[in-house]
Protein backbone atom coordinates (compact mmCIF):
# COMPACT_ATOMS: atom_id res chain seq x y z
CA UNK A 1 0.00 0.00 0.00
CA UNK A 2 1.36 3.52 -0.99
CA UNK A 3 1.26 6.52 1.71
CA UNK A 4 -0.68 8.52 -1.03
CA UNK A 5 -3.50 5.75 -0.62
CA UNK A 6 -3.88 6.05 3.56
CA UNK A 7 -2.64 10.35 3.98
CA UNK A 8 -5.92 12.92 4.11
CA UNK A 9 -4.68 16.54 4.58
CA UNK A 10 -6.83 18.62 6.06
CA UNK A 11 -6.10 22.64 5.47
CA UNK A 12 -8.29 25.49 7.71
CA UNK A 13 -8.04 29.05 6.95
CA UNK A 14 -8.35 30.46 10.52
CA UNK A 15 -9.14 33.97 9.11
CA UNK A 16 -11.76 32.85 7.76
CA UNK A 17 -13.93 31.23 10.39
CA UNK A 18 -17.87 31.79 10.11
CA UNK A 19 -18.69 33.64 13.36
CA UNK A 20 -21.63 30.70 13.98
CA UNK A 21 -19.77 27.68 13.95
CA UNK A 22 -21.02 24.35 12.96
CA UNK A 23 -21.37 22.19 16.44
CA UNK A 24 -18.13 20.68 15.98
CA UNK A 25 -15.07 19.71 18.45
CA UNK A 26 -13.04 20.69 15.50
CA UNK A 27 -14.81 24.43 14.90
CA UNK A 28 -14.53 25.23 18.94
CA UNK A 29 -10.50 23.76 18.31
CA UNK A 30 -9.76 26.04 15.38
CA UNK A 31 -11.56 28.98 17.32
CA UNK A 32 -9.15 28.23 19.65
CA UNK A 33 -6.52 28.75 17.42
CA UNK A 34 -7.16 31.43 15.90
CA UNK A 35 -7.89 33.28 19.02
CA UNK A 36 -6.04 36.57 19.42
CA UNK A 37 -7.80 38.30 22.59
CA UNK A 38 -8.74 37.00 25.99
CA UNK A 39 -11.40 37.40 25.46
CA UNK A 40 -11.85 35.38 22.22
CA UNK A 41 -10.02 32.35 24.30
CA UNK A 42 -12.80 32.84 27.05
CA UNK A 43 -15.37 32.37 23.96
CA UNK A 44 -13.58 28.82 22.64
CA UNK A 45 -13.38 27.59 26.04
CA UNK A 46 -17.13 28.03 26.81
CA UNK A 47 -18.86 25.68 24.26
CA UNK A 48 -15.91 22.41 24.49
CA UNK A 49 -14.34 21.12 27.83
CA UNK A 50 -11.10 19.99 26.09
CA UNK A 51 -10.57 23.52 24.42
CA UNK A 52 -11.55 24.74 28.09
CA UNK A 53 -9.01 22.53 29.35
CA UNK A 54 -6.54 23.17 26.73
CA UNK A 55 -6.78 27.22 27.66
CA UNK A 56 -6.28 26.87 31.39
CA UNK A 57 -2.77 24.84 30.25
CA UNK A 58 -2.31 27.71 28.38
CA UNK A 59 -2.54 30.38 30.71
CA UNK A 60 -0.63 28.64 33.00
CA UNK A 61 2.42 28.17 30.32
CA UNK A 62 1.72 31.87 29.39
CA UNK A 63 1.62 33.32 33.02
CA UNK A 64 5.35 32.62 33.75
CA UNK A 65 7.97 33.86 32.87
CA UNK A 66 10.32 31.39 33.50
CA UNK A 67 8.02 28.96 32.71
CA UNK A 68 7.44 30.33 29.24
CA UNK A 69 11.07 30.58 28.69
CA UNK A 70 11.31 26.77 29.52
CA UNK A 71 8.79 26.29 27.30
CA UNK A 72 9.94 28.09 24.38
CA UNK A 73 13.70 26.59 24.67
CA UNK A 74 12.23 23.27 25.00
CA UNK A 75 10.58 23.48 21.61
CA UNK A 76 13.22 24.95 20.54
CA UNK A 77 15.22 22.03 21.43
CA UNK A 78 12.84 19.26 19.62
CA UNK A 79 12.23 21.68 16.67
CA UNK A 80 16.53 21.47 16.65
CA UNK A 81 16.62 17.38 17.14
CA UNK A 82 13.77 17.09 14.61
CA UNK A 83 15.50 19.10 12.03
CA UNK A 84 18.78 17.19 13.03
CA UNK A 85 17.04 13.96 12.42
CA UNK A 86 15.91 14.79 9.49
CA UNK A 87 18.95 15.26 8.10
CA UNK A 88 20.34 12.78 9.00
CA UNK A 89 17.99 10.47 7.48
CA UNK A 90 18.78 12.69 4.43
CA UNK A 91 21.73 12.08 4.13
CA UNK A 92 21.47 8.46 4.47
CA UNK A 93 19.26 8.01 1.89
CA UNK A 94 21.77 10.15 -0.14
CA UNK A 95 24.49 6.96 0.91
CA UNK A 96 22.03 4.33 0.14
CA UNK A 97 21.08 5.24 -3.45
CA UNK A 98 25.27 6.49 -4.58
CA UNK A 99 25.45 2.53 -3.61
CA UNK A 100 23.03 1.53 -5.26
CA UNK A 101 24.45 3.60 -8.03
CA UNK A 102 27.36 2.05 -8.05
CA UNK A 103 25.99 -1.70 -8.55
CA UNK A 104 24.00 -0.34 -11.26
CA UNK A 105 20.51 0.05 -10.10
CA UNK A 106 17.76 1.69 -12.37
CA UNK A 107 17.13 4.98 -10.97
CA UNK A 108 13.22 4.15 -10.84
CA UNK A 109 14.12 1.55 -7.90
CA UNK A 110 16.39 3.68 -6.08
CA UNK A 111 13.78 6.17 -6.39
CA UNK A 112 11.55 3.33 -4.42
CA UNK A 113 14.10 2.75 -2.04
CA UNK A 114 15.23 5.70 -0.89
CA UNK A 115 12.54 8.29 -1.52
CA UNK A 116 14.79 10.73 -3.27
CA UNK A 117 13.56 12.51 -6.41
CA UNK A 118 14.79 11.82 -9.97
CA UNK A 119 16.77 14.81 -10.11
CA UNK A 120 18.48 14.47 -6.82
CA UNK A 121 19.51 11.35 -8.08
CA UNK A 122 20.58 12.46 -11.63
CA UNK A 123 22.61 15.12 -9.07
CA UNK A 124 24.13 12.38 -7.31
CA UNK A 125 25.19 10.41 -10.21
CA UNK A 126 26.65 13.37 -11.68
CA UNK A 127 28.69 14.03 -8.54
CA UNK A 128 26.96 16.96 -7.80
CA UNK A 129 25.69 16.07 -4.49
Amino acid sequence: MEFSDIIEIHTLELKKLPENGDGTALYDWAKFIAAESEEELDKAAEKNQEVKKAVVKFRELTADERIRDRFERHEKARRDQDMFLRWELKKRDFEIAKNLLNLGDPIDKIITVTGLTHDEIENLSRGKV
